[in-house]
């Protein structure tokens, strides 16, 4: 295994996860402990290319461990991927409404709907109709020719974006307006990264990393050494290191139309933002720093200095070219 993990955070092209077993011989190296033995799995998960290998004593134990994995990531997609016409978010995006919702769904949710408030609505779950008015002005042939319904289209949009009106609890959750729609694409692969990591820590790994588009780590990559994250988004920087914390990082990298317009949307102005190339948020969980990593790539540069108050403990880190 490589010194540096290098992941290239642009919406999610290969998925990893790495985990060691925590009965490793006193006085051995991870990689040296003859006693562990290399099971592994390679496929689509979250609709990307995916591996996982882990190192334990018994490959029974271990695949068994992976299936557990594999099938979680399923069950989560089929609650958070608009990908799925038959998922939870969306029936909720077709009906405006959705009885009875998975808790996965309302604890997420309800998560989304406290750093928008902390965020002052920078991140918000509801730009979805955003997305459909930019996904569709972009697939048209003549597009000088409609650039003037594409503005009045953007104006339409922003008038169902408000996290304000989403209505949560753990019987139903409603839109208070017509045509509302919601994306977990900003933080759904954090909640789903943590999960996948909570399941290896209660099976005995200790030295783990997931990397399911955001990262999170149980313990170093050894007992000597941290895990060393490098990415291309981190200028002046070679690598952050994670040991029991997790990184997360947004930019117009990740799904573009054009140069210009990309996939993260003030909804000040109901297009793309471009205040900045890119940002990585190290926090304590691959939750938080999807969903802040998100909000702060869209508001003001200046404003992220308050996100570091209310949250003292995340790390940021601004790339501006």
């Amino acid at each position: 295994m490589t010194k540096n993990i290098t992941t290239t955070t642009s919406r999610r092209k290969f998925l990893k996860i790495s985990a060691f077993c925590m009965s490793i011989p006193f006085g051995s190296s991870l990689l040296n402990a003859k006693s562990l033995e290399k099971t592994s799995w390679e496929g689509v998960a979250l609709g990307a290319k995916g591996s996982m290998t882990l190192f334990h004593k018994d490959p029974v134990y271990a695949k068994e461990s992976l299936n557990i994995c594999t099938k979680e990531i399923a069950r989560l997609e089929k609650i958070f991927s608009l990908f799925d016409k038959n998922s939870s978010i969306s029936s909720l995006n077709k009906n405006g409404f959705l009885n009875h919702p998975p808790k996965e769904l309302v604890e997420v949710l309800q998560y989304a709907h406290n750093i928008s408030q902390n965020t002052k609505g920078a991140f918000d779950v509801t730009v979805q109709p955003l997305w459909t008015v930019h996904a569709d002005y972009f697939s048209t042939k003549n597009k000088k020719k409609n650039i003037s319904q594409f503005k009045k289209n953007i104006q339409k949009a922003k008038k169902l974006v408000s996290y304000k009106k989403l209505q949560i609890n753990s019987k139903k959750i409603t839109f208070e307006k017509k045509g509302m729609q919601i994306t977990l694409n900003g933080i759904a692969q954090g909640y789903i990264t943590d999960q996948i990591t909570h399941i290896l820590k209660k099976r005995g790994y200790s030295n783990v990393l997931v990397n399911l588009g955001e990262i999170n780590t149980i313990g170093g990559y050894s007992k000597k050494r941290d895990w060393n994250i490098a990415t291309p988004y981190l200028k002046d920087i070679e690598y952050l290191t994670l040991n029991n914390n997790a990184i997360a990082s947004s930019g117009g990298y990740g799904t573009q139309f054009n140069e210009k317009y990309h996939h993260l949307f003030d909804t000040k102005t109901g297009t793309s933002a471009n205040n900045i190339h890119s940002v990585t948020v190290k926090a304590e969980t691959a939750l938080l720093a999807d969903a802040l990593s998100t909000a702060i790539y869209v508001m003001p540069l200046k404003e992220s200095q308050k996100i570091k108050n209310l949250y003292p403990n995340i790390e940021i880190y601004h790339t501006n070219s």
